[in-house]
C-alpha cells in the first residue's frame, strides 16, 4: 500500500512540474512563432523583417523537409527560397539531387537551354523531383535570371552521387581527349557503368548486392586508378582543356568513385555515411568555387541537414550526416532550418499520417492550432528542445535533440502529396 501511495505521489509531482513547463513552452512558441497564413507565392512571406532577423548573417542556409513528397512543405520552402533570393541576395541553390545531371537544370535556369519538362522527366530520382512544386521554383529562377547579368544570376547545383552514369560517360570522353594513351588502357576496364541505374538507384544497390567480392575489389582498383590519373596529371589535363572543365570532370569522376564505394558496402548505415560525406564534400566544393560573396541555399531532407547526431528507425548506432560535417567546416556561417508536421493524407496514394503524439514536439506544435509557422529555437532552453524528440521522416522516424540539430523549425499542421508531372506519374504507374 505504501509503495502504491509513493507511486501516486511521484506521478502527481511529475505532472505538477511538467504541465507548467509544457504550457510555458506553448506560450513561448505562440508568442514567438512567425505565422504564415498563405502559401500563395504571390503573397510573399508575411512578417518579412522577423524572417530576415532569423536568417541574419548566415552565408549558407540549409532548408530541410520531413518528406520529399510533401506538397505544403515544398510550397513553403519555395516561399523561403524566393524571399532569400529576392530580398537577401542568395545566389546559389543546391538540391539533394544528382550533381552531374543538375548541370542541365543550371543551363536551363541561367541560359534557357532545353525544355524543362523533358529535363525534369529525365532527371535521376524523377519520382521525387519531377513535380509541379519543383518545376514552379525552377521556372521562377529561370524567369528571375532573365533580367540579371551573369554575375548576379541564380545558379542551380546538385550534390548527390547515387546516379553517376550521366557524369561517368562525360569523364570517359574527357580522358579520351586529354590522355588518349591512358584512355586506351582503360576503355575495356570494368566501371559498372552498365549496372548503375540512374533513374532508380535502389536497383543499382540490388545489382551490387549480387556482385562477387572479386568484382568489387576490381571495381575499387579501377576507380582508384581513375582518380589517381586526375590527381597525378592535373596540370597536363588543364593545359589540354581548362581549369573549369578539369574541375567539373574531376567532380563527376569523384561522384562515380563514391557511388561505387557506397553500393559496394554491405551495411546500410555505412552506405549512408559514404553518401553524406560525399555530398558534404560536393557542397563545400560548390560553395568555395562559387563564393565571391555569393550566399548559398541547400535544400535536402532533415537527416542531411541536421547539425548533430541523430538516430533513425532500424539503425542501432547514431548518425552524424552531411549537416554535421558542414557545420564543422562552416561554423557560424551556416544556419539549419528543420521541418516538422502534424498529420496528413495522400489521397489516391493510400497513405495516411495519423496525428502526432501530443508528447512529441510535433504534437505540441499542433496544440497551437496554427496551420503553418516558423520559429527560431536558438533563444530558449526548454527541456523539449534539449532532449531527444521523435519527428517524422521519409517512411521512418528520426530521433534527435532539436536544438542541437537545428537552429530553426518550421511546422505545417497537415500535408498532402506533391504532384508529379504527367510523364513521371505514368512512369511511376508502369513501375508498380
Amino acid at each position: 500500500m505504501r509503495m502504491l501511495i509513493a507511486l501516486v505521489m511521484t506521478l502527481t509531482i511529475f505532472n505538477v512540474y511538467c504541465q507548467p513547463d509544457d504550457q510555458a513552452f506553448l506560450s513561448w512558441t505562440s508568442n514567438n512563432a512567425i505565422r504564415i497564413d498563405s502559401l500563395n507565392p504571390k503573397g510573399g512571406i508575411m512578417a518579412a523583417e522577423p524572417f530576415k532577423n532569423i536568417i541574419g548573417d548566415a552565408k549558407v542556409v540549409c532548408l530541410g523537409e520531413s518528406r520529399h513528397d510533401a506538397h505544403e512543405q515544398a510550397v513553403l520552402k519555395n516561399l523561403f527560397i524566393r524571399f532569400m533570393i529576392e530580398e537577401l541576395g542568395f545566389r546559389n541553390f543546391i538540391l539533394e539531387a544528382s550533381l552531374p545531371y543538375s548541370q542541365k537544370i543550371n543551363d536551363y535556369i541561367k541560359y534557357g537551354k532545353g525544355d524543362i519538362a523533358e529535363i525534369m522527366a529525365g532527371m535521376p530520382g524523377w519520382f521525387l523531383w519531377d513535380t509541379d512544386e519543383m518545376q514552379d521554383i525552377i521556372k521562377w529562377m529561370h524567369d528571375y535570371n532573365k533580367t540579371k547579368k551573369d554575375i548576379d544570376k541564380v545558379g542551380f547545383f546538385g550534390i548527390d552521387i547515387v546516379a553517376p552514369v550521366f557524369g561517368l560517360s562525360q569523364v570517359m570522353e574527357y580522358i579520351k581527349k586529354v590522355d588518349p594513351d591512358y584512355f586506351g588502357s582503360i576503355r575495356e576496364n570494368d566501371f559498372a557503368e552498365n549496372d548503375f541505374e540512374d533513374e532508380f538507384w535502389p536497383n543499382s544497390m540490388r545489382k551490387y548486392a549480387s556482385f562477387s567480392q572479386e568484382r568489387k575489389l576490381e571495381l575499387k582498383e579501377n576507380y582508384l586508378k581513375l582518380m589517381a590519373s586526375f590527381n597525378e596529371n592535373k596540370s597536363d589535363y588543364i593545359k589540354l582543356s581548362s581549369i573549369d572543365e578539369y574541375e567539373l570532370m574531376y567532380r563527376y569522376a569523384y561522384c562515380a568513385y563514391k557511388a561505387n564505394e557506397m553500393f559496394s558496402s554491405e551495411k546500410r548505415i555505412e552506405m549512408g555515411l559514404i553518401r553524406d560525406r560525399a555530398m558534404a564534400d560536393n557542397a563545400l566544393w560548390i560553395i568555395n568555387k562559387e563564393n565571391s560573396g555569393r550566399k548559398t541555399i541547400i535544400s535536402a531532407h532533415n537527416v542531411h541537414i541536421a547539425k548533430s547526431d541523430f538516430e533513425m528507425t532500424g539503425e542501432e548506432a547514431s548518425i552524424k550526416g552531411m549537416g554535421f560535417m558542414l557545420k564543422q567546416e562552416l561554423g557560424k556561417d551556416m544556419l539549419s532550418i528543420g521541418a516538422t508536421f502534424n498529420k496528413g493524407e495522400y489521397e489516391n496514394w493510400n497513405r495516411v499520417f495519423q496525428e502526432s503524439d501530443e508528447n512529441t514536439i510535433e504534437g505540441k506544435f499542433a496544440k497551437l492550432g496554427y496551420n503553418t509557422f516558423i520559429i527560431d529555437i536558438r533563444k530558449n532552453d526548454f527541456d523539449i528542445l534539449n532532449s531527444p524528440q521523435i519527428i517524422h521522416g521519409q517512411d521512418f522516424e528520426m530521433t534527435t535533440v532539436p536544438k542541437k540539430s537545428f537552429d530553426v523549425l518550421y511546422f505545417t499542421d497537415n500535408i498532402s502529396r506533391s504532384m508529379p508531372s504527367d510523364i513521371s506519374l505514368n512512369k511511376y504507374r508502369n513501375m508498380r
